[in-house]
């Protein structure tokens, strides 16, 4: 497999990462860019996603193409040889994911070696489940499964802080010890200038910000961008 998981879309989107987002699809010719966590107006985010890419240097050497969830989205799909879902509401995509048949394709897709670029909420379907979103379940979803393309959940736009909210709310790293304490597998935190590379079985950490991992035994580290880590370890540690 083939994935590159970035803590936010950013604004401009992808500048922070732009570099990595190129390197990462400099083979490919046909891009899609599925649109559907967007909740104002969908052509309008691609268009821009388009001009930030293909606009300017350094700039992907393929043309992004729109496949709208809503717009047989199923026939567009086998005409790309790569694809990127950036951020919205993370509830949203997946709702969407599941009503326009593309959740079962993409999964497939993605673990036939689909290079695949997900930000923000296209970074956390990529996981298990995407219980470790920061997002509100405005549409009041009850199935969370997720791609599962990797064994760990992502929480993009991480912060180290004391408090999330307000003086007296959860951290984040204590919102992440609550999830362990229901589920087992591994959770990346993600900040927003940082992303994660999946390439085969091997893992590591890119950008300029930093990534942390969090295992259910309660033991975190930061990632190195020097450590490579393995799927198959990570899986094992769920």
């Amino acid at each position: 497999m083939r994935l590159l998981l970035i803590g936010a879309t950013g604004s401009p989107y992808y500048e922070h990462c732009k570099q990595e987002v190129v390197n990462f699809l400099a083979q490919a010719k046909r891009v899609g860019v599925i649109t559907a966590a967007n909740l104002v107006d969908e052509e309008v985010y691609f268009r821009g996603i388009d001009e930030r890419l293909t606009g300017n240097q350094p700039r992907i050497a393929g043309e992004l193409v729109h496949i709208r969830w809503d717009s047989n989205p199923l026939k567009t799909l086998p005409q790309v040889d790569a694809l990127i879902i950036p951020g919205g509401n993370t509830y949203v995509l997946l709702k969407r994911l599941y009503q326009s048949g593309l959740w079962t394709e993409l999964r497939e897709r993605i673990r036939d070696g689909l290079p695949y670029v997900g930000s923000s909420a296209g970074a956390n379907v990529a996981g298990p489940n995407i219980l470790t979103t920061n997002d509100w379940n405005v549409v009041g979803l009850t199935h969370f499964e997720s791609l599962g393309v990797v064994p760990f959940n992502i929480n993009p736009h991480y912060m180290e802080r004391t408090a999330s909210d307000a003086p007296h709310s959860e951290t984040r790293d204590f919102r992440i010890r609550e999830y362990h304490k229901f589920w087992n597998n591994p959770v990346i935190a993600i900040e927003e200038d940082a992303a994660i590379s999946i390439i085969d079985d091997h893992v590591r950490l890119l950008g300029k910000g930093k990534a942390k991992l969090f295992t259910s035994d309660n033991n975190r580290h930061w990632l190195d961008a020097r450590e490579h880590l393995g799927l198959e370890s990570l899986a094992q540690a769920a």
